[in-house]
């Protein structure tokens, strides 16, 4: 994120830090602030605020303080009763964890909805119908979650390959072709091998569908289209991958769904027929469970 660039001077020359503090500093009063009057401020030209912005990988000044402005204001709205990065403390005792786990993910399935953009999540599903396949590939944690979305998919009769290790996605990507697409899940959207594989992808005309934290970064940059996860935990000092967990798990959920919309009622057979057709006698002592056939 862009705060985090600013705040991470090490590879920063003298003048550039001074830009980065006065940054900080305005916030949003930004919006008031032209390159010219930063220059002047700071003793400097604009075009070295400009050339500033640049190297943070934005057009220029005015770009860059849009895209600030509006991580300002993602930043500053939700989350006001639980940490990301830790949710519960050393004493708490089993009920008070338990209630901030709940509280931690009421707030981070309204932070992802905030966060939901609906011509993305259009254009998402739009890929998922026509592709002739999806690869679904994550390089953490949410590997499994994958998998979840693989096996609702299949019993829609739709295709979704989860790749069994780290490395074949880049083999697989130097195959790929037009009618592919990925879907490539990574909070910081900076691992190597993923964007590696990502970049493989764009290059052989695949398209890629990226689950990943708000603002720029290197998968951002070659994605197709773009869902943000809610982006709140940092990458080490965390208590788990919570956020990232609950937020990916909801955009597949969505995903699916919307796919499962498209067609309703010839999905709505395929999932239920499928069912009864691979576990015929399955049945519970709960009335509740109880399947309405016929």
């Amino acid at each position: 994120m862009i705060v985090e660039q600013l705040r991470d001077q090490t590879s920063f020359s003298p003048i550039e830090r001074t830009i980065a503090d006065h940054f900080l500093a305005a916030r949003e009063a930004l919006h008031e602030q032209s390159a010219r009057s930063i220059a002047a401020q700071l003793y400097t030209a604009p075009s070295t605020v400009s050339r500033f912005c640049k190297r943070l990988g934005y057009e220029g000044y005015p770009d860059f303080r849009d895209a600030y402005l509006d991580e300002l204001r993602y930043l500053s709205s939700a989350f006001t009763d639980i940490d990301a990065n830790q949710p519960f403390r050393k004493g708490d005792n089993t009920a008070t964890v338990a209630a901030k786990i709940g509280a931690l993910y009421r707030e981070t399935v309204s932070d992802t909805v905030s966060l939901f953009d609906t011509v993305a999540l259009e254009r998402a599903t739009d890929l998922l119908c026509d592709a002739s396949l999806v690869i679904a590939y994550s390089a953490g944690t949410q590997q499994h979650l994958a998998q979840d979305l693989s096996d609702k998919m299949a019993r829609i009769g739709r295709r979704v390959m989860v790749p069994p290790s780290d490395e074949v996605p880049f083999y697989l990507a130097n195959s790929c072709s037009g009618d592919e697409v990925w879907l490539i899940m990574s909070y910081s959207g900076e691992t190597p091998t993923l964007v590696r594989t990502a970049r493989r992808v764009h290059e052989n005309g695949g398209t890629i569908v990226a689950i990943t934290s708000y603002g720029k970064n290197s998968l951002s940059e070659v994605a197709d289209v773009v869902l943000h996860v809610s982006t709140r935990e940092k990458l080490v000092e965390k208590l788990g991958a919570f956020g990232m967990s609950i937020s990916t798990m909801l955009l597949l959920d969505t995903l699916y769904s919307c796919v499962f919309a498209r067609d309703y009622d010839r999905n709505a057979i395929w999932r239920v027929r499928g069912g009864h057709e691979f576990e015929p006698f399955r049945d519970s002592s709960n009335p509740v469970l109880h399947d309405r056939r016929g």
